[in-house]
């Protein structure tokens, strides 16, 4: 049914919604770098104890709250090895319980060695370019390397979603922290520029803002031209814009195209941020919506339930439905149930759990600043 949907050109966006990882990641990115950079800015140094306590108060709670309910919803004995959710390494152990997290042992990873890169190493490199660059390098190198001479992947692929291929390409490649860690890299890149050059931001938004409105729209095309660009990982494609081009092509679109989708976020971000022009103004009151809000609020715990409700949910709804709904009600009646039980359920759960832990989070948070005040 899933390759059918993707027939249609108009719906190809649906097999990159991975892509939303990599947004994800930059944004994480430059939040968390910037508050980072801005403590060492102001002190010339990091609370590594302060901002390992909140990012575990933040996340873990709810996070093995997901892992005892899992044992209920997820077949199988995948539980066996989660430890290495515990650890944050589940990404590096092949069939790890719940699977999907893959993306949160990345972010946690990165934030376990960023920290000491900004304090022990960054002060060493006079010119920063020079450490982020190579930074960048390393994980483009590393993804030709493992595509290329590792895997000797043929793009695009020719694989299904939970076959033998793709097993291999997901659990090999596709969800290795070396080779992943570009887009928080990224936004890491431009929370350092935000805060260590804010005036040269302005000016250059300030005095050039035709061309940053330019550049601001080639960002735009961009993002939605490597939105629609499918490569074939999750389906197997009747046929790719780069049928019958040397594979050197679209081998060099997969290595770097993460890389270029990261680069244009982030300049819209800046964007978003910093130009005052009528051509941003309604992408910056579209994501000011306070309807984004409480669906911000919930995101976590949909993330950490979604995948495990729905892999529950849909044998036993198509078992019930097959003869009785068409193929098209029983995709929409998947949707439906799937969007309400994790609507609920993670609103739940942020109430219950994550709401609590953060309010811890603010009392030691508010005890530091009195202690200060002392």
């Amino acid at each position: 049914m899933g390759e059918k949907v993707l027939e249609n050109p108009f719906l190809i966006w649906i097999s990159k919604g991975d892509l939303g990882v990599d947004l994800f990641f930059v944004i994480s990115g430059f939040l968390i770098g910037t508050i980072l950079f801005k403590e060492f800015k102001r002190t010339n140094q990091l609370n590594f104890k302060k901002f390992y306590v909140r990012r575990i108060l933040r996340l873990l709670p709810v996070y093995v709250f997901s892992m005892l309910i899992g044992l209920y919803f997820i077949e199988g004995d995948n539980w066996k090895s989660a430890w290495s959710n515990l650890l944050y390494i589940n990404n590096y152990v092949r069939g790890s319980y719940m699977g999907w997290t893959w993306s949160l042992a990345i972010e946690e990873q990165f934030y376990i060695v960023i920290p000491f890169l900004i304090a022990f190493i960054f002060p060493f490199f006079k010119r920063k370019a020079i450490l982020f660059g190579l930074l960048t390098f390393i994980t483009i190198a590393l993804t030709y390397h493992y595509s290329v001479n590792i895997h000797d992947f043929q793009v695009p692929f020719k694989s299904s979603f939970l076959d033998e291929d793709w097993e291999n390409w997901f659990w090999e490649y596709y969800m290795l922290t070396h080779l992943r860690y570009g887009g928080l890299l990224c936004g890491v890149i431009g929370a350092y520029i935000n805060v260590y050059y804010p005036e040269r931001i302005k000016a250059f938004f300030n005095e050039q803002q035709n061309l940053a409105s330019i550049l601001f729209c080639l960002s735009f095309v961009v993002f939605i031209i490597i939105s629609f660009v499918s490569l074939g990982q999750w389906t197997n494609l009747q046929n790719s814009i780069f049928d019958g081009l040397p594979n050197s092509i679209p081998r060099t679109y997969e290595i770097l195209h993460r890389e270029i989708f990261s680069y244009a976020v982030l300049f819209i971000i800046f964007c978003c941020l910093y130009l005052d022009s009528k051509i941003v103004k309604p992408m910056n009151s579209f994501l000011s919506m306070k309807f984004f809000y409480p669906i911000s609020q919930i995101s976590y715990s949909a993330y950490l339930f979604h995948e495990m409700f729905m892999f529950w949910l849909f044998p036993q709804f198509n078992e019930f439905a097959l003869g009785r709904l068409s193929e098209t009600q029983i995709f929409l009646g998947n949707g439906l149930i799937s969007l309400l039980a994790i609507l609920l359920a993670s609103t739940l759960m942020y109430m219950f759990i994550e709401q609590p832990f953060q309010d811890i989070k603010q009392k030691i948070k508010f005890v530091e600043k009195q202690q200060k005040g002392v």
